[in-house]
């Protein structure tokens, strides 16, 4: 084999080393950025059934359907349709999100 032809293939193994050595980074990372969505999530449902149960009297007497149908009609209020409502709002215009409607 000439020179050329050995210093191209030897050019295109370390080429091929270093796209598998990315491609297992990448998926390294992919996993590493699911575990923090996850612990982030995680926190966030935590942290607002914490919220709820400081509304709750005696939470833990309550079952999850009937904490769920107090969430419903709570929720069916104008006033809370129109709070949350303004508030998404407020959160798209701050993030210039256009508007889905």
């Amino acid at each position: 084999m000439s020179e050329k032809l050995k210093k191209l293939k030897h050019e295109q193994y370390v080429a091929e080393q270093k796209l598998r050595s990315c491609q297992h980074r990448e998926k390294i990372l992919e996993r590493q950025m699911s575990e923090l969505n996850r612990r982030e999530r995680v926190h966030r449902l935590c942290t607002r059934a914490g919220m709820l149960e400081s509304f709750l009297v005696c939470p833990g007497e309550l079952t999850d359907d009937q904490v769920m149908e107090l969430l419903k009609i709570s929720f069916r209020q104008p006033e809370v349709v129109l709070a949350l409502a303004k508030m998404v709002h407020d959160v798209h215009e701050k993030q210039n999100v256009p508007n889905p409607l």
